[in-house]
């Protein structure tokens, strides 16, 4: 995996995303307005808002994955897809995209959310980075590092 540099959105990207959103049908916005059928200046209006907030989230990329980076205090939410649209399958990976954009000793966490939260764009993946580096999860394994070159895995 190559380093990640900084991107930014091109005015076709703001173009194809604004287009994308307006083609949705107006049921898609009814869970924004209490259930009810958007206007054409609410549609309009709530797509503005949502391409302002997709252009307010830094890009950044290297060989395999394009990562949006925004904030949602306490946390920093790394998007994460594949240039090619294929599942991640490395945890490693996603690992390591945390440890480059973030920092190696903040946390993140992958929610697995109830179905009436579920947000699916097709592989695509949410980790949830606490801003604070001396923050940790309630929950996971409560030892030091412990990985395949570490004594605790060589044979005896």
């Amino acid at each position: 995996m190559t380093p990640f540099r900084r991107t930014q959105w091109t005015p076709g990207d703001v173009m194809s995303m604004r287009a994308d959103l307006l083609n949705l049908p107006n049921e898609h916005f009814k869970p924004l307005l209490q259930g009810r059928l958007p206007t054409p200046l609410e549609k309009a209006s709530i797509v503005e808002d949502l391409v302002r907030e997709q252009v307010a989230l830094q890009i950044f990329e290297n060989d395999t994955y394009k990562v949006l980076v925004g904030h949602a205090p306490p946390f920093i939410r790394l998007t994460v897809k594949r240039h090619d649209n294929q599942p991640c399958e490395s945890w490693k990976d996603l690992q390591a995209i945390k440890n480059q954009l973030v920092g190696p000793e903040f946390e993140a966490a992958e929610l697995f959310p109830a179905e009436s939260r579920l947000v699916d764009a097709g592989n695509e993946y949410h980790l949830w980075v606490h801003a604070d580096p001396s923050f940790r999860f309630p929950f996971g394994f409560q030892c030091s590092r412990a990985v395949p070159e570490h004594p605790l895995f060589q044979p005896r």
